[in-house]
């Protein structure tokens, strides 16, 4: 089990950050157990495959869509749709020639309606995004093709969409609640769609340095990405907007500002996280730079590496939005700190030896059945929102382990992994 942070209660850990991330983290990255079984290695290698893991996290909890949320959303693909198709039948056959691979959505539009009709309105809506890169670029194409779009056009579109993101970011301070557990996973998912909204957004604002000597003209591929990213970002702001008023039905009576306890964890994570090693450090205290051959303690060494030592920031975007989201920031640095030390739980119960040629995958069977005894242990049937934002990736990880093969896997040049199991 993964310790509790120094100088952060249990109860904080509950309520503002960390606990169960921390918990599963060393249930998920471990590559080992206790000891070995008798059973051959076909068996355990299927059994590990189809043992029962977690539900989708999205059947735990996820916010409210509605109908009309998911409509929205789908009716907006079908305009872009009805769009793009009528330019496209305007422009000759050269043009057409040069159409991006669909000039609709590829198949999604139909998905996202049968999805909205079936009642379906979480799929409907994920559909609805998706699709709509398809068909954006296959629509901002046309328009550049037909000389109907221009970079200050789009820049300008872009620059209103920012701003509503911004707006909301501002609506969510001082993050008034009333069950933390509740509504700081509630701020996650709305800060998830403020930050993928306006850093699409962003796409579309030239900065200064492009805007000196630049023509306003575009090329009918810039000009299909950006109309692309325009609409998606359209999507995730109104998500956001609509997720805020959700969260605003729900809080009843007196509320208590978060703004303090989420900037405290916050400095709090990255002070941890400060005087952690970086991948490369943590790596070749166990595998030297120059090794010529990878086996399973190379091959073990250089995964945990990867999965718990992230090379990038934390937070899995980038955004241009000046306010600080401190509900999402937060919850993405309690995620990379329980990495980290999921990490050092790993290595310590690794049972693959420097020598050792092969692997006994009884081990993964037996370490599948603690992890899914942690995640039953710390996750439960009814787990609070902030928990369920937590913990999808170490449930993600727990479904897809199984016993595979080193030479199966697109490998890095440090991952060279010839022979053996891994």
């Amino acid at each position: 089990m993964v310790p509790d942070l120094p100088a952060v209660s249990r109860r904080q850990l509950l309520t503002g950050l960390g606990g169960g991330a921390a918990a599963l983290a060393g249930g998920t990255v471990v590559a080992g157990a206790t000891a070995p079984t008798v059973l051959p290695d076909s068996l355990t290698d299927f059994a590990t495959k189809h043992y029962p893991t977690p539900p989708e996290v999205g059947t735990l909890w996820r916010p409210t869509v509605t109908e009309a949320h998911a409509r929205e959303a789908v009716d907006l693909l079908a305009e872009t749709v009805e769009q793009s198709e009528n330019l496209w039948a305007q422009l000759g056959t050269r043009e057409a020639d040069r159409a991006p691979i669909t000039v609709d959505s590829g198949g999604w539009l139909e998905d996202a309606q049968s999805a909205l009709d079936s009642g379906e309105y979480h799929t409907a809506l994920f559909q609805a995004t998706y699709g709509i890169q398809f068909a954006g670029e296959a629509l901002g194409f046309a328009r550049a093709e037909r000389g109907e779009t221009d970079r200050s056009t789009l820049a300008e579109r872009g620059t209103s969409l920012a701003d509503r993101a911004r707006a909301v970011a501002s609506d969510l301070h001082p993050y008034p609640t009333t069950d933390p557990g509740r509504d700081l996973g509630w701020y996650v998912r709305i800060e998830e769609q403020i930050q993928l909204g306006g850093s699409q957004a962003a796409r579309a604002i030239p900065d200064e340095d492009e805007r000196d000597g630049e023509t306003d003209s575009l090329d009918p591929e810039t000009a299909g990405e950006l109309t692309a990213s325009l609409l998606q970002a359209e999507i995730h702001v109104r998500n956001a907007e609509r997720y805020r008023d959700r969260l605003a039905e729900k809080h009843s009576g007196r509320t208590e500002p978060y703004t303090d306890h989420l900037r405290a964890v916050v400095e709090q994570f990255r002070g941890d996280l400060a005087s952690s090693p970086t991948r490369d450090e943590a790596l070749s205290q166990y595998v030297p730079d120059d090794v010529e051959e990878y086996g399973p303690w190379e091959f073990a060494h250089s995964r945990l590496a990867r999965w718990c030592f992230d090379t990038a920031h934390p937070l899995p975007w980038t955004t241009t939005i000046d306010e600080d989201l401190l509900a999402l920031r937060a919850v993405a640095l309690s995620i990379a700190l329980a990495k980290r030390r999921g990490y050092d739980t790993a290595v310590e119960r690794l049972v693959v030896d420097e020598d050792d040629t092969g692997f006994d995958s009884g081990h993964a069977l037996a370490e599948k059945r603690r992890a899914r005894s942690t995640y039953q242990s710390v996750v439960g049937s009814d787990p609070a929102p902030l928990l369920v934002t937590q913990i999808g990736r170490a449930v993600e990880d727990l479904q897809v382990a199984k016993v595979g093969f080193g030479d199966s896997y697109l490998l890095t040049a440090r991952e060279s992994y010839p022979l053996g199991r891994a």
